[in-house]
């Protein structure tokens, strides 16, 4: 039997399973001072990244029951690449917690109760299952590339809510802070170039553990 594919079934089954649950959970329940209410909570990336990872694992479990039923030999590269985006931009949601947020934040706010999977746990196990345990198919350098559109996209949304239609006319608050100091020009090409970093890094050591 395939021990790899099969640790990697059973992550990804728990990633879908957790992501769902917690994202229902926010219509009913939050922690978060900022979420009003489940719909709300979309409009921060930690969410719309584990969901991305979460989808991404979908999409990849029936390929892995095939393996482990013999039905065929290895995962094909679309499901491997769409994993490897959703790993980067919940990779991305790690860094941002651990770097930026949890200085000025409150450690049990970002790490306790949902946060723990969301900020720490998920990210983890998408970056365990793509690296050590998807290795079928290298990813290609202009891949990369595709790491960066969720992140493009959200930037793109984001400084639409808070500088163009700004938190008094009903857009969000800079939640994030990137526009401290209006300095989102900075903070915006900054957190792009980071998310390119993970994903070139991420890409080595994939490819340098496929087989």
């Amino acid at each position: 039997m395939n021990k790899k594919i099969l640790t990697a079934l059973i992550i990804n089954i728990f990633v879908v399973l957790a992501t769902a649950g917690i994202s229902i959970s926010y219509y009913f329940y939050s922690n978060n001072p900022l979420v009003e209410s489940g719909f709300d909570s979309y409009k921060f990336f930690t969410t719309d990244s584990n969901i991305l990872a979460a989808i991404s694992s979908l999409v990849i479990i029936p390929y892995e029951i095939q393996i482990l039923r013999n039905k065929r030999e290895k995962l094909p590269r679309f499901a491997v690449v769409f994993k490897y985006i959703g790993m980067v931009s919940v990779m991305l949601t790690f860094f941002t917690v651990m770097v930026v947020l949890l200085p000025k934040y409150k450690a049990e706010f970002l790490l306790l109760g949902t946060s723990f999977y969301m900020h720490l746990l998920g990210p983890i196990a998408a970056l365990v299952t793509v690296l050590f345990l998807e290795t079928d198919s290298k990813i290609k350098f202009g891949e990369t590339f595709l790491a960066l559109i969720p992140v493009a996209i959200y930037g793109a949304v984001y400084l639409t809510e808070v500088l163009i239609i700004g938190e008094e006319n009903g857009g969000w608050s800079d939640f994030y802070t990137f526009n401290s100091g209006g300095h989102w020009y900075i903070s915006l090409p900054v957190m792009i170039l980071f998310t390119l970093i993970i994903a070139v890094v991420t890409r080595l050591v994939h490819n340098k553990l496929t087989k």
